[in-house]
């Protein structure tokens, strides 16, 4: 039960951690900085949404906590002059950013009148290699970004609605503009496009003033006839269009603060169409009656009294000036209303703005909302879980020390039956050696006694044969049951030696071959078989000799044997031996009976006779399988009925071949004699 309490705790522990982490609003973000080739950034300090400013350490990247609210990320800042950010990636906590080398600096501008203050919302332009437009901001501030080489050169470079730059001053980031009104010029400034003004473009003009602004100064006299009336009918026209205009209450009157914004906006534009028009009426009138004074002059006026000349003059004079404050009046309305239109875009764009983040806010409102209703959801699944987990462990731990105990009492059994065991088993060995000892100790000793009879038998036999006396065909069928005895114990006493092997000691293949076939000198001579012995090697080498001779001779007497066994061609064998990288290679071939398929899966077995016609015991393969195998080496049999047969031994050499039994006698292994 205690054990229960102190899980029970653990877990509300864990609970109330994960509660405390989803209510944090602020996620582990891991930054990484790269360059446009992708290489990573550090050392270089960043700002998220003009927050503050962390740095990016030597390892390339870091992890920072970010407000939620600002992921992902709608602006970034690095703290480097030279760098600025070109774009930026986050997904899955993972806060990429690409930086590049600046291509441009940024300016810091203030506007300002001659007495200190600001000049706030007035659009601006600046002429460099690039035009750029910008609105004065609360301060009269805006930014103005220029190229690496590029520097501003004078304050002609600027133009300020309604305002000339009268002087521009160096302060510590930026620069300072000092703005004149135009209403308090002296005099007015001609537009740039008064100055490079062509006849041809006469149409476009729609205003008296700008008509006038146009031709004040011209000298008509250096016109046509023609030139001249197309410029007083534009003149009579703006005067008619002028005089046709009717007061602003045709438009302006339907602005009021019951109407809707939308048509204040339709009525204002239908103003400025009508005042568009009667410019365009005027103008045609001004031309008209240009031209009748133009025509009353054409004489002279010499025919004038000097008070009519001087009243005529005056009021050239007074035309000149009123036209004069007509023109300051149109640039400067056309000033005023263009402030007037970009404040409107303003706060429109505001409203949209605020719509917008509005909007936003809900969406983000909405998604706040899924989520904790999805952690809430995922909160009660992990309690829930954690319950059920709980309770299985309680169960399992019941259960697991019902089975631990069960264990312990089968351990102490186990234990002391492996006790028993291990002494039993050491036991058993001891005997199984010693049995094996006195089994190999026998066969050894039996296979010598028995011989001792058989020899004197064998020497009988061969007595009885040289003399005249005795039954010829009987002692022949003794001789040759006792030499088949003999060879049987003979070969018996070659297992023993296989088990045993002994004797480690320098080899010279090629000798030993030699010797071994010469054993076979009678049975070659009789039978005429072909024998063709391949070696080469004139050195050395160590190996157990004994255990080689008796491969040797088992195999050359089963090749002679079996390739004698048909009449249909010439007994031929082969014997070929080579030593390379510490290997013994041996190949004996015959042309004899070759053997099938089935004799060659038995090949191996004791006493195992492969043919009908066999004389031997069916020990001959086995011990040379079994002495193969005690010098850690490999044989092989290549055959096919009726045509040949061919073994292939690989045999280690220089190294000791380990015996499985220990040797108790040294008496070395003698090869049978034929007599």
């Amino acid at each position: 039960m205690r054990w229960f309490i102190k899980l029970l705790t653990i877990f509300l522990g864990v609970a109330a951690l994960n509660a405390g982490l989803y209510g944090q609003e602020k996620n582990l973000v891991q930054v990484k900085v790269f360059d446009k080739q992708m290489n990573p950034m550090s050392g270089i300090g960043v700002s998220v949404n003009e927050k503050e400013t962390f740095q990016i350490e030597e390892k390339k990247s870091t992890f920072h906590e970010i407000a939620r609210e600002d992921l992902p990320p709608k602006s970034i800042k690095v703290n480097r002059s030279e760098w600025d950010v070109e774009s930026w990636n986050y997904t899955k906590g993972i806060l990429e950013i690409i930086i590049r080398k600046k291509q441009y600096n940024i300016v810091e501008i203030t506007v300002q009148t001659t007495d200190k203050k600001p000049v706030s919302g007035v659009a601006v332009t600046f002429k460099g290699r690039q035009s750029y437009n910008a609105t004065t901001g609360a301060l009269g501030e805006f930014k103005l970004p220029l190229a690496l080489d590029e520097q501003i050169i004078s304050n002609d470079q600027f133009t300020l609605a309604g305002y000339r730059i009268s002087k521009m001053q160096n302060v510590d980031k930026g620069k300072t503009l000092l703005a004149v009104p135009i209403t308090k010029m002296k005099e007015v400034q001609t537009p740039e496009f008064v100055t490079d003004f062509n006849l041809e473009q006469l149409d476009s003009i729609r205003s008296l003033t700008v008509f006038y602004a146009l031709f004040k100064d011209f000298d008509m006299s250096k016109l046509d006839v023609a030139t001249r009336a197309k410029i007083d009918a534009k003149f009579n026209t703006l005067v008619d269009q002028l005089k046709e205009s009717e007061p602003n209450q045709r438009f302006m009157s339907r602005i009021s603060d019951s109407s809707f914004v939308r048509n204040d906006v339709a009525n204002l534009l239908e103003q400025a169409k009508f005042e568009n028009n009667l410019l365009d009426n005027f103008r045609n009138d001004f031309d008209q009656k240009i031209k009748i004074i133009n025509q009353k002059l054409s004489g002279g006026t010499a025919t004038l009294n000097p008070t009519d000349r001087e009243k005529l003059l005056n009021d050239l004079t007074r035309l000149e000036d009123v036209l004069e404050q007509n023109e300051d009046k149109f640039y400067k309305n056309i000033s005023d209303y263009r402030i007037i239109l970009a404040s409107l875009k303003a706060s429109f764009s505001d409203i949209k703005a605020l719509e917008d983040k509005l909007s936003l806010s809900e969406m983000k409102r909405l998604e706040e909302q899924k989520d904790f209703r999805v952690k809430i959801l995922w909160a009660a699944a992990v309690t829930i879980v954690f319950g059920v987990l709980i309770i299985l462990l309680f169960l399992l731990r019941v259960r697991v020390e019902k089975q631990k105990q069960s264990l312990v009492r089968a351990n102490a059994e186990v234990q002391s039956i492996n006790e028993n065991l291990e002494g039993l088993v050491f036991e058993r060995s001891k005997l199984l050696m010693e049995a094996y000892q006195e089994m190999d100790i026998f066969l050894y000793r039996a296979s010598h006694d028995l011989r001792a009879p058989i020899c004197t038998i064998i020497g009988l036999c061969n007595l009885a044969l040289h003399t005249d006396e005795g039954d010829t065909d009987i002692i022949n069928k003794i001789s040759n049951t006792a030499i088949k005895m003999d060879g049987m114990l003979k070969k018996l006493r070659m297992i023993s030696e296989v088990n045993q092997p002994s004797n480690y000691s320098p080899v010279f293949i090629t000798d030993m071959i030699r010797n071994v076939t010469r054993f076979f000198e009678e049975f070659i001579t009789e039978k005429n078989v072909e024998l063709i012995i391949d070696s080469d090697n004139e050195q050395g080498f160590y190996s157990y000799p004994d255990l080689l001779e008796i491969i040797l001779y088992n195999l050359i007497e089963n090749a002679l044997f079996f390739s004698s066994l048909t009449r249909e061609h010439h007994p031929k064998i082969n014997i070929m031996a080579s030593v390379e990288d510490d290997n013994l290679f041996i190949s004996v071939y015959d042309n004899g009976i070759g053997m099938d398929d089935k004799t060659k899966l038995r090949l191996w077995d004791m006493f195992f006779v492969g043919h009908e016609h066999s004389k031997g015991n069916g020990l001959g393969l086995y011990i040379v399988f079994k002495s193969v195998q005690s010098l850690n080496g490999k044989i092989d049999v290549q055959t096919e009925p009726h045509a040949f047969t061919r073994f292939s031994i690989t045999i280690p050499i220089n190294q000791k071949a380990p015996s499985t039994v220990t040797r108790l006698s040294s008496t070395k292994i003698l090869l049978p004699v034929f007599n």
